[in-house]
């Protein structure tokens, strides 16, 4: 159940916690919860399966931090879809110092959607985290002013086509929420300030509600900006790879000192995600915006007890295999 505790921590699309644990003897089956999917802004399961990647790296280092080596399959049954990755635990193992500082980084990992200071981070604060990326065999890439700009412009542009959409309108509003008993959305709370002029501009989270005290700020003048790439196609396997590669990097730079807000919008719109490579380029999946500022508020969680199942899903097939 510890394990498990660690993985229902990771972050997901607007904290939709799309996932379910299968526990099995020596580990812990992770699958996919369909019902949780969103289908305005995530019609191909590309967001999901990185949240559910995200899951399976906090999964992996509860593992080695309780003493244990990790054996981690992704994707193991081609009949199931549901079925992302089991994660068991193997010989016994001493956990160095990393293992230790990542896994106790876990509960402190925030979404920062506040102002950062105009003091950007060290490179010895941040070169450890192209180390990171790597280890889970992707790349992260710090961008100069103009591609910083031009990335946080197609941001913006995809903000305001998404709000364009009524469905895409309907599905935020669903999990914006205001109700302080809810264990799953965004809070009103953590929807964070309207932001005007500047290079930055944040995602509108909550266009058609009054947020009371929301104030309107300038975020940072010069902001670090770095993108992370996973070579190959873009399928459920580099999906995965880019979750489990978002949350170690998030998770180093947590433990460093470092506020992270991570963008996505103009990675969900094929579009614009195709005007940021050549064809020859990896696929960027996930931007990450970092720097120095007050501690964010966390966002809720469902109790363990919800997320365990205690019967094999109902699988997903691939449809050629009916």
């Amino acid at each position: 159940m510890g394990c498990v505790d660690a993985a229902v921590q990771a972050p997901s699309i607007h904290n939709s916690q799309p996932w379910q644990f299968l526990l099995v003897p020596g580990g812990v089956e992770v699958h996919s919860d369909p019902s949780r999917r969103l289908p305005a802004v995530d019609p191909q399961g590309r967001s999901m399966h990185i949240s559910l990647g995200a899951a399976v790296l906090n999964l992996r280092l509860a593992v080695r931090y309780l003493g244990r080596r990790e054996h981690t399959e992704l994707l193991p049954d081609p009949r199931d879809r549901r079925h992302v990755a089991t994660v068991r635990a193997g010989e016994r193992y001493t956990p160095g110092g990393d293992d230790e500082e990542l896994y106790e980084a876990i509960p402190h990992r925030r979404s920062n959607r506040s102002p950062f200071e105009d003091v950007p981070p060290p490179p010895g604060a941040l070169e450890p985290l192209i180390t990171a990326a790597a280890a889970e065999g992707a790349e992260l890439r710090f961008l100069d002013q103009d591609e910083s700009d031009f990335l946080l412009y197609l941001a913006l542009m995809a903000d305001e086509r998404r709000r364009e959409s009524p469905a895409y309108r309907r599905e935020l509003y669903n999990w914006v929420t205001d109700d302080p008993y809810r264990d799953d959305g965004i809070p009103l709370a953590a929807v964070g300030p309207w932001t005007e002029g500047g290079p930055v501009s944040l995602r509108d989270l909550a266009p058609d509600r009054e947020v009371p005290g929301r104030a309107s700020v300038r975020l940072e003048r010069e902001p670090t900006v770095a993108v992370l790439t996973v070579r190959g196609e873009d399928a459920p396997p580099q999906w995965l790879r880019a979750g489990q590669a978002m949350q170690r990097v998030w998770l180093d730079a947590t433990r460093r000192g470092l506020a992270v807000s991570v963008f996505t919008t103009p990675l969900e719109d094929p579009e614009l995600r195709d005007a940021l490579r050549r064809p020859s380029d990896p696929i960027t999946y996930v931007a990450f915006r970092l720097g120095y500022a007050p501690p964010a508020a966390a966002t809720p969680r469902r109790p363990v007890d919800e997320v365990i199942a205690y019967t094999r899903p109902v699988p997903i097939r691939p449809p050629h295999l009916g």
